[in-house]
């Protein structure tokens, strides 16, 4: 009888050993990436189009028969758009040895704050963080898949002054790194140009919304353009508040506010604004008119600029683990390789962790984001 009870209990242990072995009978034949982005809070706009993009790809993969055979599948982080949340769902992921690589953050505080979690686990990142510092050489694991804010900077002051014509401008900006990093880069682009910076006022993301004090000001300084360092849903309330105050001058911003929410919270008001992306289903290359109809099909929306990124940057992956298998050290190698990856949004390549690619101008035209008439080249 004893014997009996210790082969049961034999048993049961080397049962229990192998699905451990098997990560629960499904990670053995499963591959897995994660998204890290704001799922809640004001940036959760942004957040739940990348990851339909992310869905989308591999949906298109694992319907393909996988790689090798292994369905891919993903596991969301929220970060809440929140530096203090960012780096406990990089411990999540950078901690889960099944976690291949990553596509986040999108807030370039929770990138920054969370960047040296992943770079101790050797967890390859794609972001669309726009701060300079994410790229700096010291975390070699992490890739940008969008341009710098200092780039979109500069090509927005070199837009208003030689393209517009405009040289008295004022800026609203956002009180965080990637406002006050655009702020500071516009002026001294505009400036070097031989344009005048007349008014700079700040306000804070989602907290403020009365932006009369700071409108009634800049009117006081008579500028002819408006640079906006900030999101969606405070450029819909500055548009917004504008125009009862008499302030009818043009304004522009960068990819922070490439969002249809944009034309749903501002209305007519945000008519005619302007704003940089690297995205339009109009520009055209290899696979973007399937993946503008698979998207449309899908979730019946259009994509958007962040959609496209995170849709080429799930590619990228993918298409590291076939080349190099299975393993964060194998999508690394590939990412650091790669060149003039065939992206939906346009070739990627990648120098010392940037992506080089075009800037496009868009503008609110009836009601519908387009691309606009005047652009940089």
């Amino acid at each position: 009888m004893k014997r009996k009870a210790l082969l049961s209990v034999l048993l049961v242990l080397i049962i229990i050993a192998a699905t451990a072995c098997n990560g629960g009978g499904d990670s053995a034949s499963e591959i897995f990436i994660a998204s890290a982005n704001p799922m809640t809070g004001d940036s959760a706009q942004f957040g739940d189009m990348k990851v339909k993009a992310i869905e989308l790809a591999l949906d298109e993969i694992n319907e393909e028969g996988g790689i090798d055979g292994k369905n891919v599948k993903l596991i969301v982080g929220d970060d809440t758009g929140n530096p203090k949340e960012a780096p406990n769902v990089a411990q999540k992921f950078a901690g889960d040895d099944k976690i291949l690589a990553v596509i986040g953050h999108w807030n370039s505080s929770c990138t920054l704050a969370a960047r040296g979690i992943y770079e101790a686990a050797s967890l390859p990142v794609i972001t669309d963080s726009v701060n300079k510092q994410i790229t700096d050489g010291t975390t070699p694991h992490m890739y940008r898949i969008s341009l710098t804010d200092t780039t979109q900077a500069y090509n927005l002051a070199q837009y208003a002054f030689n393209k517009l014509g405009k040289k008295n401008a004022a800026i609203l900006f956002t009180a965080n790194d990637f406002g006050t990093g655009l702020k500071n880069d516009f002026t001294d682009e505009f400036e070097r140009l031989g344009g005048t910076i007349v008014a700079s006022e700040t306000y804070f993301e989602g907290q403020s919304k009365d932006f009369s004090p700071q409108l009634t000001k800049i009117k006081g300084q008579n500028p002819d353009v408006i640079f906006i360092a900030g999101y969606y849903v405070e450029t819909a309330l500055i548009a917004q508040q504008a125009g009862p105050i008499g302030l009818d001058v043009p304004m522009i911003g960068t990819e922070g506010i490439s969002s249809e929410e944009l034309i749903k919270l501002g209305g007519d008001a945000v008519e005619g604004i302007r704003f940089a992306a690297f995205f339009h289903p109009e520009v055209e290359f290899p696979g973007t008119k399937e993946f503008v109809e698979a998207f449309r099909s899908k979730y019946n929306k259009e994509p958007d600029n962040y959609a496209a990124l995170a849709y080429d940057s799930t590619k990228l992956i993918l298409e590291g683990i076939k080349q190099n298998g299975a393993t964060r050290d194998g999508i690394t190698s590939y990412l650091n390789d790669v060149e003039d990856f065939p992206g939906v949004a346009g070739p990627i390549s990648f120098v010392d962790n940037d992506v080089t690619r075009n800037i496009l101008i868009l503008e609110v035209k009836n009601g519908k984001i387009d691309l606009a008439d005047i652009q940089l080249d």
